[in-house]
């Protein structure tokens, strides 16, 4: 579990507009933990399926890394969340 924790890429700030920048710090794993105490964080596993299933932080959206030419339909509701969350949202990979 650390290091699926310090494996988190970046705490973003969303939603984001056309042309927006988009500030995405690295947060430590203590930063982390406070948000995820909270419940002040959107979690995105950006795994492929059959990974994400093997197992994942509870809680955690899927949203891998491939991008819209690979996505099956469902994953747009998972972009419509993260376009109107106001809570930090924290991506990992591993």
């Amino acid at each position: 579990m650390k290091r699926l924790l310090l494996a988190f890429a970046a705490l973003l700030t969303l939603p984001f507009a056309a042309g927006a920048q988009i500030d995405a710090p690295r947060i430590t794993q203590q930063e982390f933990k406070k948000l995820f105490a909270a419940k002040n964080v959107v979690i995105v596993d950006t795994r492929i399926a059959d990974v994400f299933e093997m197992g994942h932080i509870p809680g955690a959206l899927q949203l891998p890394l491939e991008g819209r030419l690979t996505w099956p339909d469902e994953y747009e509701k998972t972009v419509q969340i993260l376009l109107k969350t106001k809570k930090p949202v924290v991506t990992y990979c591993a």
